[in-house]
């Protein structure tokens, strides 16, 4: 019984180990040019497939590794940012708008009960 009580002691400490390598760092990600929230805009760690997208209030909650240094926040239309993490645990982000150019749109029809029209963005 002392062998079991003591195991799942090392256990529990191990566990509160491994979940304090982790941070927890929110903000709002907004547009540059109005203020208004980005929803669905992505936040990922640099050089990692962590990451998340905001809601529709432009809010978002990432966990990310202990000793991550930078985040990532993108957006359609929006020109892609970097921002250091610091230390920090809250962290906005207001993305500027970014131009950019097509090189050709194809515009398509298909189907005979309906018109279904397909466009095809090449960048």
């Amino acid at each position: 019984m002392k062998r079991i009580a003591m195991l799942l002691a090392f256990f529990v400490l191990g566990l509160n180990f491994l979940i304090a390598q982790t941070v927890q760092i929110t903000g709002t990600v907004t547009s540059a040019e109005d203020g208004q929230p980005l929803p669905g805009a992505n936040i990922v760690v640099k050089g990692t497939t962590v990451g998340t997208t905001t809601d529709y209030q432009g809010k978002y909650t990432l966990t990310v590794p202990a000793g991550s240094e930078t985040l990532v926040f993108s957006f359609v239309g929006m020109e892609t940012q970097e921002v250091a993490i610091s230390g920090r645990t809250v962290i906005d982000a207001a993305l500027k708008a970014g131009a950019t150019a097509l090189d050709e749109v194809v515009v398509t029809a298909l189907g005979k009960p309906h018109l279904l029209i397909l466009v095809q963005l090449q960048l």
